[in-house]
């Protein structure tokens, strides 16, 4: 916003962000594999204002709750001075700002925790002056942790990872999220997208949870990724982790990306990247915010 002081951070400070947010997510995912494991993975709530948007983005657990409550406790004890957007709970702030701001996705994978499926992630990005510094997503009951920093790469379980450089769609194994129990409109064009890439794709997977489908694209375990209704938290760790692993990141007009669009292409190279935006069907959908951010 304009006449907002710029932050500058330095690279001790944000190795110091990371080392306390690794603490933090290692430990929600504890909290998580424990639930899970007791079967206290059951729903507590269904968000009446996203069921349009298909099952999966209407249901909400207590888990969900304790990871967000844990994570901003944590972060907020070491950094009182930064700022949080948590998908359960509400934005300190109206617009994201220049401040250091911990954008969390406490359960990414709602729907698969609630079915005891371990494809289930906890996603935290941070922003500076409104650019993605850091990313983090750690899917614990499968022992993956994907973290990237700006312009200090990518990497998974402390192992760098790479894109696949993959072009062709011919060649690509591709991700997309089924849009079960939708509205009409979002089904149709979710069937429309479905059946290019069954003509034209190596193949097409659906795992569910949009920030470890993202990561996966950074880590060459899928070459290409779309998404029109995810939200800024679903988005910003996994966006970030697939730029430093030398992908694409695009918005879905074919535009840089946006966070607050709500929708982002990720794909393995930029051809691809630009084939996939040249087929999708597009679905009108809310912006999270209305100033727009680029990132990246």
């Amino acid at each position: 916003m304009e006449g907002e002081k710029l932050w500058s951070v330095s690279e001790q400070e944000l190795q110091e962000y990371l080392r306390v947010l690794l603490v933090l997510v290692r430990e929600c995912g504890d909290i998580i594999s424990s639930a899970i494991s007791s079967q206290a993975n059951v729903e507590i709530d269904l968000k009446v204002e996203n069921k349009e948007e298909g099952n999966s983005s209407s249901v909400l657990t207590q888990t969900d709750i304790k990871v967000e409550k844990h994570l901003i406790a944590g972060l907020r004890g070491k950094f009182p001075d930064h700022k949080f957007i948590g998908e359960e709970s509400s934005s300190e702030t109206e617009e994201l700002g220049n401040a250091p701001t911990w954008i969390i996705d406490p359960i990414d994978g709602t729907m698969n925790f609630i079915h005891s499926n371990p494809l289930v992630c906890t996603s935290v990005g941070l922003t500076v002056n409104r650019k993605l510094v850091l990313g983090v997503v750690n899917c614990p009951l499968i022992g993956k942790l994907y973290s990237a920093t700006k312009e200090g790469g990518a990497f998974c379980n402390g192992d760098k990872i790479r894109v696949s450089g993959v072009v062709e769609m011919s060649q690509a194994m591709m991700i997309m999220e089924l849009p079960v129990g939708a509205s009409k409109q979002k089904k149709d064009v979710g069937m429309d997208n479905v059946r290019y890439i069954l003509d034209n794709a190596h193949a097409l997977r659906a795992p569910g949870p949009a920030a470890l489908d993202i990561s996966w694209v950074g880590a060459g375990a899928a070459d290409g990724y779309f998404s029109q209704s995810i939200h800024s938290w679903d988005m910003a760790a996994g966006a970030l982790i697939v730029q430093e692993a030398g992908g694409s990141v695009l918005d879905t007009t074919g535009g840089d990306f946006d966070l607050m669009s709500r929708g982002i292409v990720v794909a393995s190279s930029a051809k691809l990247a630009r084939e996939i935006c040249s087929f999708i069907k597009l679905l009108p959908t809310p912006r999270d915010q209305q100033t727009p951010v680029h990132p990246l």
